[in-house]
């Protein structure tokens, strides 16, 4: 299946899609850090890096799913939590927006766990009722990446959407809290000194391990106003964006609490206290080694590593997609396509569970076998507006003009074709259809029987 990666940074989310066995075909991130190491990484992937908001819906490739997780500094309880009132909170929304216009078959959505929070949960339950509007049946879960056999305590929360015309039920990957990978399996054999740096241009020259650099940076009052080593046979804080965030390697000793907002490292050992280096944090990450992050300034390499989601977890939740889909068969439908001339004929057809088209051969008529059932659906439209209906599956009657007009219509022909209406349409398939029959058959005046698979 193919996929489109928005919001792509490194590729953690599309690495972790590719080894389930996913094309991600294309991606968009108009930072320029991320460039080289990007298409160095996935050199099958054509990378877009114009800003998304300026994206038209031509410039995005078909496919079969979104994957991303939008900015999340806005949702973040470690930052101002300005949610929808940043401008990288609203790239959440033009997300949503891409989402309803292409109508993909599934979609991933993932982001920090403040949007979960009392500030923003309305918000959050808002958007997801969009994504239910724009016809998909969305599931949302809290996650810790330490379940899927990542090194690492992170709560992220994932939003998969299925289209809902698509007939499946999917559930989240299991977690596995039977064994937890620790610090002393993810980096216990990285014994190389690591090149230190704080503010000077990169070396590009290697030792043994790739990206083996670390930042050395003072430790200002909020770095040690708590604990930051995990022991080896622990596994690691969360990964940050920030290098001076960065937790410390396992070979100190945990700090020594002094009180409340200060704590310090141990005396005697504060040679041991450095912080983990990019590559080390990219273990932790569960990126493979051969994976290389390609900066001029060792931050640069800390953001790439602490934004990306861990390539095991987006497999997990590739995989879980996946199995959904291989387990599912598109099934036939056929949908008539047609006009109503205003809102009191199809107020009436609504009333009287019908609808009716011309029979026979002149402009504007349809001609339909004797025998045959009803379409499954009536997509009616109307300068711009439209309604999607169910019939019931039953062979269509022929009748007379005097019969409508009993019923109260005014038809001007002879004979029609009566189509029986069962309901209207209230699973969220109108946006789909609307898409295709856009694309394949057009908004005809003369009615027409359009199939397709849902």
């Amino acid at each position: 299946m193919k996929v489109v990666s928005f919001f792509s940074g490194c590729g953690g989310l599309d690495l972790g899609f590719e080894q389930a066995g996913f094309e991600v075909v294309w991606a968009n991130d108009n930072d320029p850090a991320v460039k080289e190491t990007y298409l160095l990484n996935h050199p099958g992937t054509y990378l877009c890096q114009k800003d998304m908001r300026e994206l038209t819906m031509e410039e995005i490739p078909e496919c079969d799913g979104f994957i991303g997780g939008p900015p999340c500094q806005s949702w973040s309880e470690g930052g101002k939590q300005l949610g929808l009132d940043d401008e990288r909170g609203k790239m959440f929304l033009t997300y949503i927006d891409f989402i309803q216009s292409k109508q993909p078959k599934f979609f991933v959505i993932e982001n920090v766990k403040g949007i979960l929070g009392d500030k923003h949960f309305q918000t959050f339950m808002k958007m997801l009722d969009q994504l239910k509007n724009a016809g998909y049946v969305v599931h949302y879960q809290l996650m810790n990446a330490m379940d899927y056999h990542v090194p690492q305590e992170r709560y992220r929360v994932f939003v998969i959407g299925i289209r809902s015309d698509i007939d499946v039920n999917y559930q989240f990957p299991e977690p596995d809290t039977s064994c937890f990978i620790t610090l002393r399996q993810a980096i216990g054999e990285i014994t190389e000194e690591p090149r230190k740096y704080i503010s000077e241009p990169v070396d590009a020259e290697y030792g043994q391990w790739l990206n083996h650099d670390v930042y050395m940076g003072p430790f200002d009052d909020r770095y040690m106003a708590r604990n930051r080593v995990r022991g080896w046979d622990d596994v690691s804080y969360t990964m940050q964006a920030k290098a001076r965030n960065c937790p410390l390697h396992p070979q100190a000793p945990k700090m020594i609490y002094v009180s409340r907002d200060k704590q310090i490292f141990r005396p005697g050992y504060e040679h041991l206290y450095r912080r983990l280096s990019v590559r080390e944090c990219a273990r932790i990450q569960s990126f493979p080694d051969h994976f290389r992050f390609i900066y001029h300034d060792v931050s640069d390499g800390y953001k790439m590593v602490g934004n990306a989601v861990p390539p095991r977890l987006g497999r997990a939740i590739a995989l879980s997609i996946k199995d959904v889909f291989q387990s599912y068969s598109p099934k036939p439908y056929s949908v008539l396509v047609a006009t109503y001339r205003n809102d009191k004929q199809l107020r009436m057809s609504l009333e009287n569970k019908l609808y009716y088209v011309r029979a026979g051969l002149r402009p504007g008529a349809m001609q339909f076998s004797l025998g045959m059932k009803a379409p499954h659906y009536l997509f009616l439209h109307k300068k711009g507006s439209y309604i999607l209906l169910i019939l019931k599956e039953v062979e269509p009657r022929l009748v007379s003009s005097k019969y409508l007009e009993n019923l109260g219509f005014h038809p001007s022909g002879d004979q029609y074709w009566v189509f029986e209406v069962l309901d209207v349409e209230t699973e969220n398939r109108t946006e789909f259809i609307k898409k295709y029959v856009s694309e394949h058959g057009g908004m005809k005046m003369k009615p027409y029987i359009l199939e397709l698979k849902l």
